[in-house]
């Protein structure tokens, strides 16, 4: 079950970045660019902490029962 969510997860981001970067506006040579990849990856490592933090906390509520 770990392998077809994490190959599902790759699949998605694979086509999910190639489609981000494939609009005419994505300019890396724009002052902003650098700020905005940051924020995107704070964002993507955001929602990853937040699914770990969740999973441990149900393994610790499915412990103490």
């Amino acid at each position: 079950m770990k392998s077809v969510v994490t190959t599902l997860l790759v699949s998605v981001f694979l086509v999910l970045s190639q489609v981000a970067q494939a609009h005419p506006g994505h300019d890396h040579s724009h002052w902003m660019s650098s700020a905005i990849h940051v924020l995107s990856v704070l964002a993507v490592s955001g929602v990853i902490l937040s699914a770990v933090v969740y999973k441990q906390i149900q393994r610790r509520r499915k412990n103490d029962q």
